[in-house]
């Protein structure tokens, strides 16, 4: 679902947005400027009393993962743009030098705002006796407990990449976060030892919910489980202390599907698909604490420069594992979330041919639940009477359980026709 949101200039209250562009075009705004409006707009979800307290840390994953599109796409499309010269105002009808700059101003204070809000939560949650600790903050028993789940839950799914001075940098997948440690060796002259950590939360949950203590509820992100027990990761060096602090990289996502007319769309988008894992880095976050000599070490190794978006951040990033924060606390910290409704006419019926056969349904989603359309084709796929299915299908998800149901009935004999939308951006393979 593509949604537009758009406020003039004079709507924009602190004239965060107000382009520095020249005086012919000030009345209008530009795409990008806008959208950035947008997304201030669902970070000031997360501030709203009337949003429950869990929702509200939600939004604050929603704006970061919104964010992220924004620089894979937009921002990656304007780099490109920069690289083409003079031709570049013709395209977009003004500098786009200018714009990249207003960019990342508004976004660094966005991310001011976000730090703001997201300490003013951890807060409210406390209010709440749920408590948001990390390796600085926890009890005997806490720290005993963490280490078991790190040894069992988290330590299979670690593997460090080791950075020297001399070697290549290594590869650093898109979105994914990582811990930057530094060890100090013992002895005086002893040289520091790089490593990168990627957060394993494809396989681990980024929130882990610790034992309740004295009816207090406490959660510890994965980030700082690691860091508590770096000493079981590392053990086979002798160092005096660790650095640790989050980095992240964001990559130009763009599609480039070649106009070569012998290979199928399919093919030209599976290629494109490949290239995309190791676009060009668009930005480059990092904890604001990390000392300068780590960000020069890293900046220098991976040959960053100002088109990059080198910007700072807090303890924390990839924010968008936020829209995942466990469910933890009273009721009233959350949306109710009803049940979906068995649609009356289909209720008590094994077939739900009889049923269209005799009177038009209207299903309402996402109030009806969704399993009488996995019913009907079901049926479909083993009805003798049906020949062929027709449908259209233009996001599917990863294990799509309409997908199973058509290739089913496939399988069955059926003749079957999906019109799929092979470019609906960041499904691109799922569809495929």
């Amino acid at each position: 679902m593509n949604i537009k949101f758009q406020r003039g200039i004079d709507q924009v209250g602190r004239g965060l947005y107000t382009c520095d562009m020249p005086k012919k075009v000030n009345k209008l705004l530009n795409r990008d400027i806008s959208w950035l409006s947008f997304n201030e707009r669902v970070l000031q979800e997360a501030t709203d009393k009337n949003v429950p307290l869990i929702e509200r840390i939600r939004f604050l994953g929603i704006y970061a993962n919104n964010r992220d599109e924004f620089f894979r796409v937009r921002v990656a499309t304007l780099q490109r743009l920069l690289k083409l010269g003079g031709k570049h105002k013709e395209l977009i009808g003004e500098n786009p030098s200018r714009l990249a700059r207003n960019i990342q101003q508004i976004v660094n204070e966005q991310q001011g705002m976000l730090e703001e809000i997201f300490q003013k939560k951890i807060g409210e949650l406390a209010a709440e006796k749920i408590y948001l600790v990390d390796e600085n903050k926890l009890s005997t028993h806490q720290k005993a407990y963490v280490r078991n789940y790190f040894l069992d839950k988290v330590l299979p799914f670690l593997y460090p990449l080791m950075v020297n001075e001399n070697d290549k940098f290594p590869y650093l997948r898109d979105r994914s976060a990582y811990l930057f440690v530094r060890l100090k060796g013992l002895g005086v002259r002893d040289r520091f030892k790089h490593f990168l950590i990627e957060l394993p939360t494809q396989s681990v949950s980024r929130f882990v919910v610790l034992p309740e203590e004295r009816n207090k509820k406490y959660v510890i992100l994965l980030d700082d489980v690691i860091r508590c027990c770096l000493d079981e990761l590392f053990y086979m060096f002798d160092y005096a202390y660790a650095d640790s602090h989050m980095i992240k990289i964001t990559r130009d996502a763009e599609l480039d599907i070649e106009y070569d007319f012998s290979k199928s769309m399919i093919e030209k988008i599976t290629k494109s698909l490949k290239g995309r894992r190791v676009g060009h880095i668009v930005r480059f976050t990092y904890d604001s604490n990390m000392p300068a000599a780590m960000v020069h070490f890293l900046t220098k190794k991976m040959k960053l420069g100002t088109e990059n978006n080198i910007s700072t951040g807090g303890r924390y990033h990839n924010f968008r594992d936020f829209m995942d924060f466990p469910q933890i606390g009273g009721k009233h910290l959350y949306y109710e979330r009803p049940s979906p409704i068995i649609h009356p006419a289909f209720d008590h019926e094994r077939s739900l041919f009889k049923v269209v056969s005799k009177d038009d349904i209207l299903l309402h989603f996402p109030y009806h639940t969704y399993s009488h359309i996995l019913d009907f084709l079901r049926e479909a796929s083993i009805d003798p009477q049906v020949v062929s299915i027709s449908m259209t299908l233009y996001r599917a998800a990863k294990n799509s359980a309409v997908a199973n149901a058509l290739i089913n009935a496939a399988k069955n004999g059926k003749e079957v026709t999906v019109v799929v939308e092979l470019q609906a951006r960041f499904d691109e393979e799922a569809n495929i």
